[in-house]
Protein backbone atom coordinates (compact mmCIF):
# COMPACT_ATOMS: atom_id res chain seq x y z
CA UNK A 1 0.00 0.00 0.00
CA UNK A 2 1.55 3.14 -0.78
CA UNK A 3 0.31 6.86 -0.25
CA UNK A 4 -0.15 8.73 -3.58
CA UNK A 5 -1.88 11.59 -2.48
CA UNK A 6 -0.64 14.04 -5.09
CA UNK A 7 -2.23 11.88 -7.90
CA UNK A 8 -5.20 10.46 -6.27
CA UNK A 9 -7.90 13.28 -8.40
CA UNK A 10 -9.82 13.00 -11.69
CA UNK A 11 -13.01 11.22 -11.74
CA UNK A 12 -13.80 9.75 -8.95
CA UNK A 13 -16.44 7.43 -8.03
CA UNK A 14 -17.72 7.56 -4.60
CA UNK A 15 -18.84 3.95 -3.04
CA UNK A 16 -21.39 4.11 0.16
CA UNK A 17 -23.42 7.23 1.02
CA UNK A 18 -23.49 7.18 4.56
CA UNK A 19 -22.31 9.42 6.87
CA UNK A 20 -18.82 9.22 6.39
CA UNK A 21 -19.29 9.82 2.62
CA UNK A 22 -19.79 13.44 3.15
CA UNK A 23 -16.31 14.68 3.78
CA UNK A 24 -15.07 12.74 0.82
CA UNK A 25 -17.43 14.26 -1.42
CA UNK A 26 -16.71 18.03 -0.10
CA UNK A 27 -12.65 17.41 -0.31
CA UNK A 28 -13.19 16.31 -4.09
CA UNK A 29 -15.74 19.03 -5.15
CA UNK A 30 -13.29 21.53 -3.47
CA UNK A 31 -10.30 20.61 -5.55
CA UNK A 32 -9.96 22.23 -9.31
CA UNK A 33 -8.27 18.86 -9.92
CA UNK A 34 -11.14 16.15 -9.14
CA UNK A 35 -14.79 15.80 -9.95
CA UNK A 36 -17.90 13.34 -8.38
CA UNK A 37 -18.81 11.41 -11.47
CA UNK A 38 -21.35 9.07 -9.78
CA UNK A 39 -22.16 7.27 -6.96
CA UNK A 40 -22.46 3.41 -6.39
CA UNK A 41 -25.19 2.78 -3.62
CA UNK A 42 -28.27 0.62 -2.58
CA UNK A 43 -30.02 2.84 -1.24
CA UNK A 44 -31.87 5.59 -3.65
CA UNK A 45 -32.68 8.31 -0.92
CA UNK A 46 -29.28 8.21 0.03
CA UNK A 47 -27.77 8.65 -3.02
CA UNK A 48 -30.55 11.20 -3.49
CA UNK A 49 -28.97 13.15 -0.53
CA UNK A 50 -25.80 13.26 -1.85
CA UNK A 51 -26.46 14.37 -5.67
CA UNK A 52 -28.58 17.11 -3.50
CA UNK A 53 -25.03 18.20 -1.50
CA UNK A 54 -23.16 17.76 -4.53
CA UNK A 55 -25.64 20.51 -6.52
CA UNK A 56 -25.14 22.85 -2.88
CA UNK A 57 -21.85 22.88 -3.31
CA UNK A 58 -22.54 23.72 -6.76
CA UNK A 59 -21.00 20.36 -8.75
CA UNK A 60 -23.62 18.98 -11.18
CA UNK A 61 -25.25 15.81 -10.04
CA UNK A 62 -24.00 12.44 -10.91
CA UNK A 63 -25.77 8.74 -12.25
CA UNK A 64 -25.89 6.43 -9.44
CA UNK A 65 -25.65 2.74 -9.89
CA UNK A 66 -26.12 0.08 -7.95
CA UNK A 67 -23.19 -2.44 -6.05
CA UNK A 68 -24.32 -5.05 -9.03
CA UNK A 69 -23.40 -2.64 -11.56
CA UNK A 70 -20.08 -1.35 -9.96
CA UNK A 71 -18.23 -2.55 -12.95
CA UNK A 72 -20.18 -1.16 -15.31
CA UNK A 73 -19.91 2.41 -13.69
CA UNK A 74 -16.29 2.14 -14.26
CA UNK A 75 -16.37 1.71 -17.16
CA UNK A 76 -19.25 4.13 -18.59
CA UNK A 77 -18.17 6.97 -16.22
CA UNK A 78 -14.54 6.79 -17.22
CA UNK A 79 -13.38 6.42 -13.17
CA UNK A 80 -10.13 7.48 -12.48
CA UNK A 81 -10.34 6.69 -9.04
CA UNK A 82 -12.68 5.44 -6.05
CA UNK A 83 -13.56 6.30 -2.48
CA UNK A 84 -14.54 3.83 -0.85
CA UNK A 85 -16.92 4.28 2.13
CA UNK A 86 -19.13 1.65 3.02
CA UNK A 87 -19.37 -1.25 5.16
CA UNK A 88 -15.96 -2.65 6.23
CA UNK A 89 -16.65 -5.96 5.55
CA UNK A 90 -17.66 -5.48 1.91
CA UNK A 91 -14.73 -2.92 1.24
CA UNK A 92 -12.88 -5.60 -0.85
CA UNK A 93 -15.81 -6.32 -3.62
CA UNK A 94 -14.93 -3.01 -5.05
CA UNK A 95 -11.34 -2.70 -4.08
CA UNK A 96 -10.36 -5.77 -5.85
CA UNK A 97 -11.85 -5.34 -9.31
CA UNK A 98 -11.45 -1.53 -9.40
CA UNK A 99 -7.54 -2.65 -9.08
CA UNK A 100 -7.91 -4.84 -11.76
CA UNK A 101 -9.53 -2.30 -13.91
CA UNK A 102 -6.36 0.16 -13.62
CA UNK A 103 -8.58 2.72 -11.19
CA UNK A 104 -7.08 4.14 -8.64
CA UNK A 105 -8.36 3.50 -4.84
CA UNK A 106 -8.72 5.50 -1.39
CA UNK A 107 -10.56 3.11 1.03
CA UNK A 108 -12.26 3.83 4.72
CA UNK A 109 -9.69 2.12 7.43
CA UNK A 110 -10.20 -0.94 7.77
CA UNK A 111 -9.10 -1.88 4.65
CA UNK A 112 -11.25 -4.91 5.26
CA UNK A 113 -12.08 -7.39 8.22
CA UNK A 114 -10.64 -10.82 7.69
CA UNK A 115 -7.24 -12.01 6.51
CA UNK A 116 -8.63 -13.82 3.78
CA UNK A 117 -9.82 -10.61 2.06
CA UNK A 118 -6.99 -8.42 2.94
CA UNK A 119 -4.95 -12.20 1.24
CA UNK A 120 -7.09 -11.07 -1.46
CA UNK A 121 -6.87 -7.18 -1.66
CA UNK A 122 -2.89 -8.13 -1.59
CA UNK A 123 -2.57 -10.19 -4.34
CA UNK A 124 -4.40 -7.50 -6.42
CA UNK A 125 -2.02 -4.87 -5.66
CA UNK A 126 1.09 -7.36 -6.25
CA UNK A 127 -0.66 -8.67 -9.40
CA UNK A 128 -1.88 -5.40 -11.17
CA UNK A 129 0.88 -3.02 -9.80
CA UNK A 130 -1.98 -0.43 -8.69
CA UNK A 131 -2.35 1.55 -6.09
CA UNK A 132 -4.31 1.36 -2.79
CA UNK A 133 -4.34 4.22 0.00
CA UNK A 134 -6.03 3.43 3.82
CA UNK A 135 -6.91 7.01 5.49
CA UNK A 136 -4.81 6.50 8.53
CA UNK A 137 -5.55 9.91 8.80
CA UNK A 138 -4.73 10.11 12.65
CA UNK A 139 -0.86 10.44 11.33
CA UNK A 140 -1.38 13.85 10.16
CA UNK A 141 -2.38 15.51 13.62
CA UNK A 142 0.26 17.57 14.60
CA UNK A 143 1.29 16.48 17.88
CA UNK A 144 1.45 12.81 16.52
CA UNK A 145 4.21 13.97 13.76
CA UNK A 146 5.80 15.52 16.51
CA UNK A 147 6.15 12.15 18.82
CA UNK A 148 7.39 10.90 15.28
CA UNK A 149 10.29 13.62 14.85
CA UNK A 150 11.24 13.32 18.72
CA UNK A 151 11.64 9.64 18.27
CA UNK A 152 13.50 9.73 14.85
CA UNK A 153 15.97 12.21 16.50
CA UNK A 154 16.97 9.37 18.86
CA UNK A 155 15.65 11.94 21.84
CA UNK A 156 14.66 9.10 23.96
CA UNK A 157 17.12 6.53 22.65
CA UNK A 158 16.31 2.96 20.86
CA UNK A 159 12.43 2.12 22.10
CA UNK A 160 12.33 -0.96 24.31
CA UNK A 161 8.53 -0.38 25.38
CA UNK A 162 5.22 0.88 24.50
CA UNK A 163 2.44 1.60 26.36
CA UNK A 164 -1.00 2.99 24.81
CA UNK A 165 -4.55 3.47 26.24
CA UNK A 166 -7.00 4.71 23.99
CA UNK A 167 -10.64 5.53 25.72
CA UNK A 168 -13.90 6.01 23.99
CA UNK A 169 -16.18 7.71 25.88
CA UNK A 170 -20.37 6.76 26.26
CA UNK A 171 -21.01 9.38 23.55
CA UNK A 172 -18.75 8.25 20.63
CA UNK A 173 -17.80 4.12 21.83
CA UNK A 174 -21.80 3.70 22.75
CA UNK A 175 -22.43 4.77 18.55
CA UNK A 176 -20.34 1.49 17.42
CA UNK A 177 -23.05 -0.46 19.46
CA UNK A 178 -26.35 1.75 17.70
CA UNK A 179 -25.57 0.92 13.94
CA UNK A 180 -23.47 -1.67 11.66
CA UNK A 181 -20.37 -1.77 13.75
CA UNK A 182 -22.03 -4.02 16.72
CA UNK A 183 -21.98 -7.12 14.07
CA UNK A 184 -18.47 -8.70 13.47
CA UNK A 185 -19.38 -9.77 10.49
CA UNK A 186 -20.22 -6.15 8.97
CA UNK A 187 -17.05 -4.44 10.88
CA UNK A 188 -14.65 -7.00 12.21
CA UNK A 189 -14.91 -5.32 15.89
CA UNK A 190 -13.49 -2.55 17.58
CA UNK A 191 -9.86 -4.05 17.32
CA UNK A 192 -10.32 -3.76 13.51
CA UNK A 193 -12.05 -0.89 13.05
CA UNK A 194 -11.14 1.61 15.56
CA UNK A 195 -7.69 -0.05 17.12
CA UNK A 196 -6.15 -0.24 13.34
CA UNK A 197 -5.59 3.64 13.63
CA UNK A 198 -3.32 3.26 16.41
CA UNK A 199 -1.79 0.20 15.81
CA UNK A 200 -0.81 2.04 12.52
CA UNK A 201 0.55 4.64 14.65
CA UNK A 202 2.63 2.34 16.68
CA UNK A 203 4.41 1.08 13.88
CA UNK A 204 5.27 4.54 12.04
CA UNK A 205 6.15 5.98 15.26
CA UNK A 206 8.96 3.48 16.15
CA UNK A 207 9.49 2.59 12.48
CA UNK A 208 8.72 -1.25 13.39
CA UNK A 209 6.29 -4.01 12.51
CA UNK A 210 4.99 -6.64 14.43
CA UNK A 211 6.01 -10.27 15.29
CA UNK A 212 3.96 -11.65 17.45
CA UNK A 213 0.68 -10.57 18.74
CA UNK A 214 -1.67 -12.18 22.02
CA UNK A 215 -4.98 -10.23 22.24
CA UNK A 216 -8.28 -10.89 24.48
CA UNK A 217 -11.64 -8.61 24.93
CA UNK A 218 -14.79 -9.30 26.00
CA UNK A 219 -18.47 -7.51 26.19
CA UNK A 220 -18.21 -5.95 29.62
CA UNK A 221 -20.59 -2.75 29.39
CA UNK A 222 -22.89 -2.74 26.41
CA UNK A 223 -25.20 -5.98 25.65
CA UNK A 224 -28.30 -6.70 27.44
CA UNK A 225 -27.21 -8.61 30.49
CA UNK A 226 -24.66 -5.90 31.14
CA UNK A 227 -27.28 -3.21 30.39
CA UNK A 228 -29.22 -5.60 33.37
CA UNK A 229 -26.62 -6.02 35.67
CA UNK A 230 -25.38 -2.35 35.59
CA UNK A 231 -28.81 -0.76 35.65
CA UNK A 232 -28.66 1.15 32.12
CA UNK A 233 -31.47 -1.30 30.27
CA UNK A 234 -34.35 -0.30 28.88
CA UNK A 235 -36.95 -2.63 26.65
CA UNK A 236 -36.70 -1.38 23.46
CA UNK A 237 -35.26 -2.16 20.01
CA UNK A 238 -34.86 0.98 18.57
CA UNK A 239 -35.28 4.48 19.70
CA UNK A 240 -37.40 5.83 17.02
CA UNK A 241 -40.98 5.36 17.92
CA UNK A 242 -40.40 4.60 21.51
CA UNK A 243 -41.22 5.53 24.72
CA UNK A 244 -38.69 3.73 26.79
CA UNK A 245 -36.09 5.75 25.05
CA UNK A 246 -37.25 9.03 25.89
CA UNK A 247 -35.45 8.38 29.28
CA UNK A 248 -32.48 6.21 27.82
CA UNK A 249 -29.41 8.20 28.29
CA UNK A 250 -27.98 6.00 25.67
CA UNK A 251 -30.66 6.54 23.40
CA UNK A 252 -29.67 8.79 19.60
CA UNK A 253 -32.99 10.82 18.46
CA UNK A 254 -32.71 10.54 14.18
CA UNK A 255 -34.93 13.50 14.17
CA UNK A 256 -33.27 15.41 16.11
CA UNK A 257 -30.09 15.60 13.45
CA UNK A 258 -31.51 16.48 10.25
CA UNK A 259 -28.63 15.18 8.19
CA UNK A 260 -29.13 11.91 10.28
CA UNK A 261 -32.83 11.78 9.82
CA UNK A 262 -32.09 12.56 5.85
CA UNK A 263 -29.44 9.76 5.72
CA UNK A 264 -31.05 7.50 7.99
CA UNK A 265 -34.78 7.82 9.16
CA UNK A 266 -35.85 8.73 5.55
CA UNK A 267 -34.36 6.24 3.85
CA UNK A 268 -34.43 3.43 6.21
CA UNK A 269 -37.94 1.78 4.45
CA UNK A 270 -35.74 0.83 1.41
CA UNK A 271 -33.27 -1.15 3.35
CA UNK A 272 -34.80 -2.20 6.69
CA UNK A 273 -31.53 -0.09 8.29
CA UNK A 274 -31.48 0.92 11.44
CA UNK A 275 -29.03 3.93 12.75
CA UNK A 276 -30.56 4.24 16.60
CA UNK A 277 -30.45 0.58 18.06
CA UNK A 278 -30.68 0.26 21.52
CA UNK A 279 -26.93 -0.29 22.56
CA UNK A 280 -28.20 -2.81 25.48
CA UNK A 281 -29.80 -5.18 22.87
CA UNK A 282 -28.96 -9.25 22.97
CA UNK A 283 -27.55 -9.61 19.74
CA UNK A 284 -24.58 -7.18 19.60
CA UNK A 285 -21.72 -9.30 18.73
CA UNK A 286 -18.19 -7.31 19.02
CA UNK A 287 -16.50 -6.11 22.29
CA UNK A 288 -16.34 -3.06 23.89
CA UNK A 289 -13.15 -3.80 26.48
CA UNK A 290 -10.24 -5.29 24.93
CA UNK A 291 -6.49 -5.83 25.52
CA UNK A 292 -2.82 -6.31 23.29
CA UNK A 293 -0.09 -7.63 23.85
CA UNK A 294 2.67 -7.04 20.92
CA UNK A 295 6.09 -8.08 20.38
CA UNK A 296 8.44 -5.80 17.44
CA UNK A 297 10.99 -7.06 14.79
CA UNK A 298 12.68 -4.29 16.78
CA UNK A 299 12.41 -6.23 19.97
CA UNK A 300 10.29 -3.48 21.12
CA UNK A 301 7.09 -4.80 22.91
CA UNK A 302 3.75 -3.11 23.74
CA UNK A 303 0.81 -3.46 25.98
CA UNK A 304 -2.17 -1.72 24.54
CA UNK A 305 -6.13 -1.11 25.87
CA UNK A 306 -9.18 0.00 24.39
CA UNK A 307 -12.08 0.63 26.57
CA UNK A 308 -15.16 1.93 24.55
CA UNK A 309 -17.44 3.20 27.76
CA UNK A 310 -15.45 5.92 29.05
CA UNK A 311 -16.99 8.58 31.17
CA UNK A 312 -13.81 11.07 28.76
CA UNK A 313 -12.27 10.40 25.50
CA UNK A 314 -8.75 10.82 24.83
CA UNK A 315 -5.70 8.20 24.97
CA UNK A 316 -2.36 8.07 26.89
CA UNK A 317 0.48 6.85 24.87
CA UNK A 318 4.48 5.98 27.15
CA UNK A 319 7.67 5.27 25.16
CA UNK A 320 10.44 3.84 27.50
CA UNK A 321 13.99 3.86 25.28
CA UNK A 322 17.56 3.73 26.43
CA UNK A 323 17.91 7.30 27.05
CA UNK A 324 14.55 8.45 28.55
CA UNK A 325 10.96 8.28 28.32
CA UNK A 326 8.17 9.47 26.06
CA UNK A 327 4.58 10.35 27.70
CA UNK A 328 1.51 12.06 25.57
CA UNK A 329 -1.66 12.25 27.27
CA UNK A 330 -4.64 13.74 24.76
CA UNK A 331 -8.43 14.73 26.14
CA UNK A 332 -10.20 14.37 23.27
CA UNK A 333 -13.74 15.22 25.05
CA UNK A 334 -13.96 15.82 28.38
CA UNK A 335 -16.35 13.73 31.47
CA UNK A 336 -20.08 14.22 30.60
Amino acid sequence: MSSQQQTFGGRVAVVGTGSRAAMFVRGIVARPSSEVVALCEPNSVRAQYYNDLLAELGAPQVPVYKPDQFKQMLEKERVDAIVVTCIDALHDLYIVPALEAGVRVLTEKPMTTDVEKCRRILETVQRTGQHITVTFNYRYNPVHELVKRTIAAGEIGEVLSVHFEWLLDTVHGADYFRRWHRQKSNSGGLMVHKSGHHFDLVNWWIAAEPETVAAMGRLAFYGEANGKKHGWAKDYVRARGSEAAKSDPFAMHLEQDETLKKIYADAEGEDGYHRDQNVFAPDIGIEDDMSLLVRYNSGATMTYHLTAYSPWEGYRVMFNGSLGRLELEVVESEYR
